[in-house]
């Protein structure tokens, strides 16, 4: 291979990679945007759906119906939200970027690796959720995510009642099926490109 064929190789992986952790973040940026402007039959819980998605601040929710602890952790949650987001216009820049120094014959083959690895980094919570479940993998996030003791609440506790297990197993189903339509359609769509282009390529070398 070529250095020319080098360097666009490892580009084609950059922009297919960051791509690809653009659909992760902005299909999550898109549902909690969505779910902002749906109705909402529960006032307590619309009111700490705004609340989280106000973007960065040190203030905890004033409300009666939750105790401190419960705020406390709302506004763990509010601030991982605002930084999801500036994470995510970050890597969509970076996209952009990357996408824009491929040759067009290039792009194709970036669209069908998107979809390749998006598919695949699904595998993993995938077979997580097969074997154990959809509580270790909920659990395990809010490990990763939040500091030790303070997402951990009785069951008749007033966050929980809010929002209990099954809306989020409900929130990532939503959010899993628009990331494998997503990323199955990136891979039909590179593939035609693909096709297409050799086509061309073929066609223009019979004309010679």
């Amino acid at each position: 291979m070529s250095k020319a064929g080098v360097v666009t190789n490892v580009l084609t992986w950059m922009a297919s990679i960051v791509l690809m952790l653009a659909i992760f973040l902005g299909v999550w940026e898109a549902l909690l945007t969505l779910y902002r402007w749906l109705p909402e039959a529960v006032p307590q819980r619309q009111e700490i759906v705004a609340y989280l998605l106000g973007g960065v601040t040190d203030g905890v929710l004033e409300v009666t119906y939750l105790n401190f602890v419960e705020r406390y952790h709302l506004l763990d949650v509010r601030q991982l939200f605002a930084q999801i987001s500036y994470l995510f216009y970050g890597v969509l820049a970076a996209s952009v970027l990357l996408l824009g120094l491929q040759r067009r014959f290039a792009q194709g083959r970036v669209l069908v690796r998107t979809g390749y690895l998006g598919l695949a980094a699904m595998l993993l919570p995938g077979v997580v959720m097969l074997l154990g479940g959809f509580v270790p993998l909920f659990i395990f996030l809010h490990t990763l995510l939040f500091p030790e003791g303070t997402w951990v609440f009785p069951d008749d506790s007033p966050l929980i009642q809010l929002f209990p297990l099954a809306y989020f197993f409900r929130f990532g189903m939503v959010y899993v099926g628009a990331l494998v339509l997503i990323f199955a359609g990136l891979l039909v769509w590179g593939k035609l490109r693909k096709e297409a282009h050799h086509a061309y390529r073929h066609s223009q070398g019979n004309q010679k």
